[in-house]
């Protein structure tokens, strides 16, 4: 990053969910010291197509049926052995997050997303809604996606805190445990399904970019740094205004290189 070519952003001009920078950290994350590079462009990519296209999605095509057609009940799983093989994938992703290889368990729960768009592509539940004599079935899939869909939440709680708060409230649960995973939420309440994330904008970014170059800007044509207030009233209290705390620290260590500060100590000794 650097600051005159205005690449960085600002803790307080960063205004996307949470969400998303802790996955971009996370999906890049091993466990040695390498460092990270934001790239801005991988940034929309990977939440965009993982956290929106491929996670989020998955409930938003299957709780809507499941709230307005079967009064929110989510009863029986159409493929369990489906069911069995997310399941099974619990002690991968917890020995992959243990070994601090976070890359590794986001990779691992993604290839169980596009799995499980791929069985609701397949079953197409909004096609099968239009035949009455699918009706049950159609209930069975869309419980089978939004079991899925828990299970993929729960991987990644450690990472986003907010969308399984958000998931949880869909589904009326209590806090969640890792072993929940491996349940199916069979007879649950599904509420209606409201947006949990939405698309990110390459426009959105350029602006958010352009309000943290404003700080620097400031800085450079002389304002006063955020903060200056706060030490000049430190300052007076301690007996030092009008002297800048460095200056006052340097002082007291070329005093002590001097030996005024020393020989009270050798007379004490």
């Amino acid at each position: 990053m650097s600051k005159s070519r205005g690449t960085f952003i600002n803790a307080r001009t960063y205004w996307f969910d949470t969400n998303y920078l802790r996955y971009y950290y996370a999906a890049k994350l091993g466990p040695g010291m390498d460092d990270i590079d934001l790239n801005l462009d991988d940034f929309v990519a990977r939440v965009n197509s993982d956290l929106v296209g491929k996670l989020v999605s998955i409930a938003s095509r299957c709780a809507g049926f499941i709230s307005k057609k079967f009064d929110g009940s989510a009863t029986t799983l159409e493929d369990e052995t489906l069911y069995a093989e997310f399941a099974a994938e619990s002690e991968h992703i917890a020995e992959a997050y243990e070994a601090r290889e976070f890359s590794k368990a986001m990779r691992r729960v993604m290839a169980l997303a596009d799995r499980a768009n791929r069985y609701i592509e397949q079953k197409k539940p909004w096609v099968m809604v239009k035949d009455d004599s699918q009706r049950l079935a159609v209930q069975s899939v869309c419980t089978q996606g939004l079991n899925l869909f828990r299970t993929l939440v729960i991987y990644l709680a450690p990472v986003l805190p907010d969308l399984t708060a958000k998931a949880r409230e869909l589904f009326g649960e209590r806090p969640w445990h890792w072993s929940d995973a491996t349940r199916p939420a069979l007879g649950a309440t599904i509420k209606p399904y409201r947006p949990m994330l939405t698309r990110v904008e390459t426009s959105q970014v350029q602006a958010m970019l352009e309000k943290s170059r404003e700080p620097a800007e400031l800085s450079a044509g002389g304002a006063t740094r955020p903060g200056r207030h706060h030490i000049d009233r430190r300052l007076r209290k301690s007996g030092s205004a009008g002297r800048p705390h460095r200056e006052c620290a340097a002082g007291r260590w070329r005093r002590q290189a001097a030996g005024a500060d020393i020989e009270p100590r050798r007379r004490a000794a």
